[in-house]
């Protein structure tokens, strides 16, 4: 094993999954490989009288609400330096714990960018964390954690939030 892809979200169940990668690498004198992914939003559709065209009367003719998917088009913030910042301290502290380190921060659908970086960086492990919410959370707004399972070849370890913050 000589590289760990580790997704992270800064949520409180992060420091969990981080404990647990660390030992991995260190374990196995393998590179850490952090990704950050900032989720890409979808534009609305807005009346065809409201994007320059003028309102033809014909209803059929104008486009009513929903969502179009524009990938790449959209962060759903704007580049975030807090977040930035986090990243980077992170590779500081590991870096300072002995550890060889590299932190990626991308833009798109969280799932597809965290399977595209393990295949980028030919991962020989993803450890990521569930954070432990019921199956309707997952229904209505889905999971990146089911989504990398579903697709991914390479093994993945999941590492459970602590009870504390499942609340």
């Amino acid at each position: 094993m000589k590289r760990i892809l580790v997704p992270v979200d800064f949520s409180p169940a992060m420091e969990a999954v981080l404990a647990l990668a660390r030992e991995m690498a260190r374990a196995f004198d393998a590179e850490l490989h952090l990704v950050h992914v900032r989720e890409i939003s979808a534009l609305p559709i807005y009346p065809a009288s409201t994007i320059g065209y003028p309102g033809m009367g014909m209803a059929e003719m104008t486009l009513t609400g929903g969502m179009i998917p524009t990938a790449g088009v959209m962060p759903d913030s704007v580049p975030n330096e807090k977040q930035r910042s986090q990243l980077d301290a992170l590779v500081e502290d590991l870096s300072r714990r002995g550890l060889r380190v590299s932190a990626t921060e991308r833009d798109g659908a969280v799932v597809e960018e965290i399977l595209q970086a393990a295949e980028e960086i030919s991962a020989n492990l993803i450890v990521m964390g569930s954070h432990g919410h019921g199956s309707v959370y997952n229904l209505l707004v889905g999971s990146v954690t089911e989504g990398v399972l579903k697709a991914q070849r390479r093994p993945v370890l999941l590492v459970p939030a602590p009870v504390a913050v499942r609340k």
